[in-house]
């Protein structure tokens, strides 16, 4: 009975034994097949995290505009591919930088500025500024800043830049554009007043004097024609002379930029123009005297710079009253070369000197002997000075003269 009971205990300890090692097996199996899912676990987060990367790599990659992120410091965290090209720099020079080492100093301070009030306030900031890139060029950016806080409370700029020069540079040709066109309307209206009435007149008085030439020859009065042939002249003279400005400017808007600039003799352009002046001179009994010129040579367009001597000398006999004079300068100094024209006539006030170069605000006053005049000839002086890279103005006092001065480039 001993012995039976002994074999039964011996078998229950076996059958326990192998109880035991079957769910140790069955452990050792589960534990194995945790890990093997702990780390299929831990590759697919680690494929997601990879793939979210370089899904949002890929997004900001394909934006247009420039992307960044930057850290409390303003150091770059992360950009993209516009933001790269932007600056001509790769990422690697990029990140952990803020740029703010290699722009203007005033530039740097703005726009480390910003971002600290983005931080600080956390409201959105839209900006437009300047930003001078590798190579000194400078281009006009509209810059959007945000604030992101993660989970963990660390605060972040977002941002993105926008390219606008383009943009910049068409509204200011457009403003340009404008501007011209305003003063273009400006010109014309003059010009169809002109044509309107200061031409129509002096045709007008033409008809009438040689309607009284008609009469004077029908009831003998001999000793009235060359009164009437001396006023025809001098108003056919003006007329000419006002007409052939008119075609002179009209022929320059049509080709604004065709300058035919030459080497041109002081001495020689300035005879011509005064023995074309001289005969409404002597007209009016005004002596024009001779200048005293060294041998001056200009480089310049010699219809305009004609144009510019003939307007002139015409003014001044305009308002200089019978026994004065005119003369004519001209000055070398260093690169340029200044002309005076000057008169012993009735002279202007301050007020009436500072509009007659402007379209809008000259107007037409009647010369010493009741001449009459379209206010064009001085606003034609202007335009033509300043194409050719000069400057004209007026010095002038009531009843003392005027000297109209301006000058040109030598060799522009």
């Amino acid at each position: 009975m001993e012995v039976n009971h002994h074999n039964r205990s011996v078998q229950d300890l076996h059958q326990e034994i192998a109880q035991l090692r079957e769910q140790n097996k069955k452990l050792l199996l589960f534990h194995s097949s945790k890990q093997e899912i702990q780390r299929s676990y831990d590759e697919l987060l680690l494929k997601l995290n990879t793939e979210s990367e370089t899904y949002t790599h890929t997004i900001l990659d394909n934006m247009g505009d420039s992307v960044f992120v930057k850290d409390v410091k303003s150091r770059l965290l992360l950009v993209n591919n516009a933001f790269c090209e932007m600056f001509g720099m790769s990422r690697k020079d990029i990140i952990g930088k803020t740029l703010a080492e290699d722009v203007a100093e005033h530039e740097k301070e703005a726009f480390l500025k910003i971002d600290s009030e983005v931080l600080k306030s956390g409201i959105e900031n839209i900006n437009e500024e300047t930003l001078t890139i590798n190579g000194g060029e400078q281009r006009v950016i509209s810059t959007r800043k945000s604030r992101f806080i993660d989970a963990s409370g660390e605060k972040y700029i977002i941002g993105a830049i926008r390219d606008i020069t383009v943009n910049k540079n068409a509204e200011k040709a457009l403003l340009r554009s404008e501007s011209e066109l305003r003063e273009l309307n400006i010109t014309k209206d003059k010009l169809f007043s002109i044509i309107g009435h200061d031409l129509r007149s002096p045709f007008n008085n033409i008809l009438t004097l040689s309607n009284l030439m008609e009469d004077a020859i029908e009831e003998g009065k001999v000793s009235l024609l060359a009164e009437y042939v001396g006023l025809i002249k001098t108003t056919s003279t003006s007329t000419l002379s006002l007409l052939e400005n008119l075609l002179t400017w009209s022929k320059s808007q049509k080709d604004k930029a065709n300058l035919q600039k030459d080497k041109l003799n002081i001495k020689d352009l300035l005879d011509e123009v005064q023995e074309f002046i001289q005969h409404m001179a002597t007209t009016k009994n005004i002596i024009i005297k001779e200048p005293f010129l060294d041998t001056v040579e200009v480089f310049s367009d010699e219809k305009m710079l004609k144009t510019i001597l003939r307007n002139l000398l015409s003014n001044a006999v305009k308002f200089t009253k019978s026994g004065g004079s005119i003369h004519v300068s001209v000055t070398k100094n260093e690169s340029v070369l200044e002309f005076k024209v000057s008169d012993t006539g009735i002279g202007m006030c301050e007020k009436t000197a500072k509009k007659l170069f402007d379209a809008e605000t000259n107007k037409s006053c009647r010369g010493t002997a009741n001449e009459m005049g379209s206010g064009f000839g001085l606003v034609l002086c202007k335009e033509f000075v300043e194409k050719l890279g000069g400057k004209i103005w007026v010095e002038s006092e009531m009843g003392k003269g005027s000297d109209f001065k301006f000058w040109l480039p030598l060799l522009v």
